[in-house]
């Protein structure tokens, strides 16, 4: 759609402009009249940070391959009340990720893929949770800490990655962002405060069942339990009016989910949320939670947020009693940690709420580190990161000059060797523009408080940002499932009635749906359809020998990711259809 501008042009700027001011000041600084140089710098810094990586690429596993069916599913067919997934109801989360990721892929479907455009839904997300970090810091420990409080959240080691995919976890981040806003001065704006309480705890609820629910509800009676300063009259009505803002978000979609079908509203409420945590359904569902997982998986995944907080609850030990922010951190951080320990099931991305107490812990610390520490932090930062962007700008050289990825053996085991890179200069310029920039960034802001998190958040902006504008094609070849299914595509019958499915995983079944159009009769629901075709899931080193030696079945096909040296699908062919694959091979041997 082309815009008209004309004599509008100067207006439109003009106001454009103006809203820009108000924007990125009210983003960072919180002072919705005034935009200050500070707030600027960090509001681009944040933007290089969280926008590229979001399109480019199609859905990787594990995540992204299974949220995207959904989400092709309501956008082909409109039902927005039961996820589908390649045909089959997938009752494993609330759907405010499948809708709002929905809405954009049809809005960018002119200019963006189905996938892209729907994986912008996680840079909203990840918009207002920072405007939520923000503000709340601000409000808490001042009017420069806001920031520092975002800086601390993107920078924690695990939520790069995740930032940046289709998770639902993302908005139950959000959640947990605008839902700890609530508790900021509930005793003199109680409207505003129930308002954010209730609103974060519904965002978190239809981003991934009774969790922030759980956790801020618990939150919410154990404070003036346990702390007098919360026993007043402002903070009932508070709760109050958080319950009303919460009560649309908790019973529309579950109550349309109960009258459309009562077995699967049990089936996400007792064994996706219940069950998850007691343990009875993970063996059917999956990620158990293995023996110290969280104590070797926390350290890093909240790197360098928890230092920092550990600093601010050391210099503020004698305050806590009186403190509403560290009272409220502590509470929502600890009711989060047990959670995690105690829940029978267990991933990285569970842990994403986690970082925002984190973050807002550790505002103040990075704000009034000693010099040494400061420098300490500066100059680790900036070594670290130059020589992994270093590392990057070398891994794309050599794969420049010859034309292949290099030989590295630690590199190749993670990404396949057989991969022909294309050089763009659209890439190239905009990596040196960003870096560039973020450098920039950095040296404006040398002499201000908060110096080595501003160097972490930098350094971690510049790395990822050359990882995706230099190496994206790459990874995306090998974690890509488009040349599994192409090339099996090219071996397929014009004609056939239908293929099942054996031991076919939740990704592959949604992007065999996705890239060549077919929903298999998965022979774990059906075992007793009967198909022309078989297309089995497996591990490399396991082959299918009973099918193998079948009489009834013939081998036509097997393959896998580039560089998967675990996963491999086999295709095989009825007896009825041997012919078909017979007169395939002769024309392409024609051709």
């Amino acid at each position: 759609m082309k815009m008209k501008v004309g004599a509008m042009q100067p207006r439109v700027a003009a106001g454009f402009s103006h809203v820009l001011n108000r924007l990125s000041g009210a983003f960072l600084s919180c002072q919705l009249p005034a935009l200050n140089r500070e707030a600027v710098l960090a509001f681009i810094l944040i933007m290089v940070y969280l926008f590229p990586g979001l399109t480019g690429h199609d859905p990787w596993k594990q995540d992204e391959t299974y949220i995207f069916g959904i989400i092709q599913h309501m956008v082909e067919t409109g039902d927005w009340i039961v996820p589908t997934m390649a045909g089959d109801p997938f009752m494993e989360k609330p759907p405010l990720y499948y809708w709002l990721a929905s809405a954009f892929a049809l809005l960018c479907s002119p200019f963006l893929p189905l996938h892209d455009g729907a994986r912008l839904a996680t840079g909203v997300f990840m918009l207002i949770t920072c405007w939520a970090t923000a503000w709340t810091s601000q409000q808490w420990w001042g009017r420069q800490h806001g920031r520092f409080a975002v800086f601390a959240l993107l920078g924690c080691i695990g939520l790069i990655l995740h930032s940046h995919m289709m998770l639902t976890d993302v908005p139950l981040l959000t959640g947990f962002a605008v839902a700890m806003a609530g508790f900021v001065h509930p005793d003199k704006h109680p409207l505003r405060a129930g308002a954010l309480l209730g609103t974060g705890v519904g965002i978190a609820f239809m981003a991934k069942g009774v969790l922030g629910l759980a956790i801020f509800g618990a939150t919410a009676v154990l404070l003036p339990l346990m702390f007098s300063g919360w026993r007043h009259r402002s903070y009932l009505k508070a709760l109050g009016l958080a319950f009303m803002f919460a009560l649309p978000w908790l019973l529309i979609w579950p109550f349309a989910l109960y009258l459309r079908s009562t077995s699967l509203f049990m089936d996400w409420f007792w064994l996706n949320n219940v069950g998850r945590f007691f343990g009875f359904s993970v063996a059917q569902l999956g990620a158990p939670h293995t023996y110290a997982f969280w104590r070797t998986t926390l350290p890093w995944f909240l790197f360098p947020a928890w230092p920092l907080a550990l600093m601010t609850l050391w210099r503020l030990r004698r305050d806590w009693k009186f403190s509403a922010p560290l009272q409220c951190c502590l509470l929502v951080a600890g009711l989060m940690m047990l959670i995690l320990w105690k829940s029978a099931s267990a991933r990285d991305n569970y842990a994403l709420p986690l970082i925002l107490p984190f973050a807002l812990l550790a505002a103040p610390a990075a704000t009034t580190l000693s010099q040494r520490w400061d420098s300490l932090l500066t100059w680790s930062a900036r070594i670290l990161f130059i020589t992994v962007a270093a590392g990057l700008w070398l891994i794309w050289g050599i794969m420049l000059i010859e034309g292949k990825p290099p030989g590295w053996s630690w590199l190749i085991r993670v990404l396949p060797e057989d991969f022909s890179p294309v050089f763009s200069w659209f890439s190239v310029l905009a990596s040196l523009m960003l870096t560039g920039i973020c450098i920039y960034l950095v040296s404006a802001m040398r002499e201000r408080d908060g110096r080595g998190l501003t160097n972490w958040m930098a350094g971690v902006s510049v790395c990822w940002m050359l990882l995706v504008s230099l190496l994206l094609p790459w990874v995306d070849h090998a974690k890509s499932y488009r040349s599994v299914f192409t090339a099996m595509d090219t071996i397929l019958p014009e004609r056939f009635d239908c293929m099942a499915s054996k031991d076919l995983g939740e990704s592959e079944r949604a992007m065999l749906r996705y890239f060549s159009g077919i929903i298999t009769s998965r022979q774990e629901v059906r075992p007793d359809h009967q198909c022309d075709l078989l297309l089995v899931n497996g591990l490399n080193a396991i082959k299918p020998v009973e099918l193998l030696t079948h009489p009834e079945w013939q081998l036509v096909w097997e393959g896998a990711r580039p560089g998967d040296q675990r996963e491999r699908l086999w295709l095989f062919a009825s007896r009825k259809i041997h012919h078909q694959f017979a007169a395939i091979d002769r024309h392409q041997a024609l051709r």
